[in-house]
């Protein structure tokens, strides 16, 4: 559940025109890297209604110092290496973005 005051990542990916299934592999493995990652509270992907919008990544954290130790955990290091960053632009991504938001507010209905 999202609430008031977390740290939150907000990112986008653009797959290259005739790439989306590529581009959609590495959404998904980014997704289950970030599962995986202690400190994390909630992970999702939307995946686009057209192949020329982007997918949307958000991920809430504990905190923000959760977010910066999974960032350098050896599977994430590897993940945003130099390399493989290039090889993701080289292969299927176009453009990416990412920025980092506080949750405003949040609702979630009791069931």
């Amino acid at each position: 559940m999202f609430k008031t005051g977390q740290f939150t990542v907000y990112a986008t990916f653009l797959a290259q025109e005739g790439k989306y299934e590529q581009m959609k592999a590495l959404c998904r493995e980014s997704l289950a890297l970030t599962k995986a990652a202690p400190g994390v509270q909630q992970a999702l992907c939307l995946e686009p209604p057209k192949p020329e919008k982007p997918f949307v990544f958000v991920s809430s954290w504990r905190s923000k110092s959760d977010f910066q130790a999974f960032l350098q955990t050896p599977a994430m290091q590897e993940f945003h290496s130099k390399t493989a960053v290039q090889k993701m632009f080289d292969t299927a991504m176009q453009e990416a973005t990412a920025d980092f938001y506080t949750v405003m507010d949040a609702w979630t209905p009791v069931p």
